[in-house]
């Protein structure tokens, strides 16, 4: 049994470019795949077609089909699709639709006419199954991205579907907890037959549990299969590789040559265990204090997310902040943007953040973890122009701009119709081409192959340094925070902790 693409033909516009042409591809549901490739390639429109969700809602199936257990999904009503096929998509919050953990896994159960007296159960079964019990009264837009996608898990568990379909499944968790899931994810496949097709650029936690790794580039389908066996016996090492653009078009090199399977990944932006992603630029001399924080603490509730934290931020020096999915440093990005009320000091440029914020408008610049929340403009490049608004030649960066992030085809379509790793890069370039003295980017890297990880968090680097600029961003990716920071602070148990130090 398997899922079958049979000579697709897929676009998003009935006239353009289409994603797919003539495409065909086979995935056994014996095997626990995952599919990769460079962002924007079509890894996560494969998905949706799959589930059904494509062509009903968005693009148009010109040709081909596909077919799931040899049924069609898009023949099939949202009840009888949800038994084929379940899906996780990038941001779990789209996916939701009542207010608290409990009530929507409720409604999951009701959507497929799970007895009353059988709801219990099954409701319980499916937080122990993700262990997130601890979150079943909590409302959704309290929790944290990692802790949301844990809880869509927790919804696909319930709905037990022949297959299940993850789009970067791990790309708001802390390793521990994607390992822990991965684990999930192989014991639901083993004891109830499940499928698993997922789409990932990161492949160390899928190292345990998955069988092979498929590439997608340009449309089509690798002939080589990868297997995780050959991947796990591949000797480690770091890449040298550091492009300078966004995005980059160099292969990664190394003067001791790299297994086949290794280089072929990292050939096609795969961000494969072990690597690095190149040296950090030399931190200048510390510039002064721009950000302070003074016994800063944030409750919800009775519950305190943080606590009398301390720390002070530097002008031209780059802060990465890690720690586990839910421990606050969502909260910590929301209290400096203003979502969250406090208590004790935040100082910008030495002054009370809660009385002068609005004086000191323009000073901060945010990429939040869901780029969506961001966006203000109509289209892709009316939304790098707001940022150009006061630019004598805004027009012509904005297509620069647009060309290096490769989006300068999307130019007029709305911002909103990006694929999740899209959405990153423009909320990141919007955010480059804005003059500010702070920085704050909540997991600017996620949804990125390895090519535009490296290439945004070079972007980011250089701009702190060349214009002085506090940069603070968080990530789960303690290879990225080792190769980007001057200082790491680590959140746990609502304090934060120094973690290391260098170019002080």
């Amino acid at each position: 049994m398997s899922i079958q693409f049979n000579a697709l033909q897929f676009g998003y516009t009935e006239k353009g470019k289409p994603v797919f042409s003539d495409f065909s591809a086979d995935f056994e549901k014996d095997r626990i795949t995952v599919l990769t490739g460079v962002s924007g390639c079509g890894k996560s429109s494969l998905l949706y077609l799959a589930a059904g969700i494509y062509p009903h809602h968005a693009g148009f199936l010109t040709g081909g089909c596909i077919t799931v257990e040899g049924t069609r999904p898009e023949s099939l009503s949202p009840k009888e699709r949800c038994r084929l096929v379940g899906m996780m998509f990038q941001n779990p919050e789209l996916q939701f639709c009542m207010d608290t953990v409990e009530n929507e896994l409720i409604f999951c159960l009701e959507n497929i006419c799970t007895p009353p007296e059988a709801v219990p159960d099954a409701l319980n079964q499916a937080l122990d199954f993700c262990a997130i019990r601890h979150l079943r009264n909590r409302t959704l837009l309290s929790l944290s991205g990692g802790e949301r996608q844990k809880v869509m898990l927790a919804c696909l568990t319930a709905l037990r579907p022949k297959w299940l379909l993850l789009d970067e499944p791990f790309a708001n968790i802390d390793n521990k907890s994607a390992r822990a899931i991965a684990e999930k994810l192989k014991e639901l496949h083993q004891t109830y037959g499940m499928g698993v097709l997922a789409v990932d650029h990161r492949l160390d936690n899928w190292l345990a549990v998955a069988d092979e790794v498929r590439i997608l580039e340009d449309g089509a389908l690798l002939p080589e299969i990868i297997t995780v066996d050959r991947l796990k016996q591949s000797p480690q090492r770091p890449s040298e590789t550091t492009p300078e653009t966004l995005p980059s078009t160099a292969s990664p090199t190394s003067s001791e040559k790299a297994p086949a399977s290794q280089s072929l990944l990292e050939s096609h932006g795969i961000i494969v265990p072990g690597g690095s992603y190149g040296p950090k630029l030399p931190p200048p001399a510390p510039g002064e204090v721009v950000l302070e924080l003074k016994d800063m603490s944030l409750s919800f509730g009775k519950t305190e997310i943080l606590k009398n934290v301390t720390v002070s931020f530097r002008r031209g020096l780059i802060y990465a902040i890690v720690g586990e999915s839910g421990c606050g440093k969502s909260s910590l990005f929301g209290v400096l943007s203003g979502l969250y009320q406090y208590r004790g000091s935040v100082l910008l440029h030495g002054k009370e953040l809660r009385k002068t914020r609005k004086k000191q408008c323009g000073q901060m610049g945010f990429v939040t973890q869901n780029p969506q929340d961001q966006f203000v403009g109509r289209t892709v490049r009316q939304e790098i122009l707001t940022s150009l608004k006061k630019h004598p030649d805004a027009s012509r960066i904005s297509e620069e701009i647009l060309r290096s992030i490769r989006l300068w085809r999307y130019r007029e379509v709305s911002p909103y119709l990006l694929s999740q790793g899209q959405q990153r890069r423009l909320g990141v370039a919007a955010l480059m081409a804005y003059d500010c003295c702070l920085l704050i980017c909540d997991e600017p890297t996620y949804a990125q192959d390895r090519r535009s990880t490296i290439a945004i968090m070079d972007a980011l680097s250089r701009q702190a340094r060349e214009r002085r600029t506090a940069l603070i961003f968080s990530t789960h990716d303690p290879q990225l925070a080792k190769d980007y920071a001057d200082e790491q602070f680590r959140l746990e148990g609502g304090v934060l902790h120094a973690c290391s130090q260098s170019g002080l």
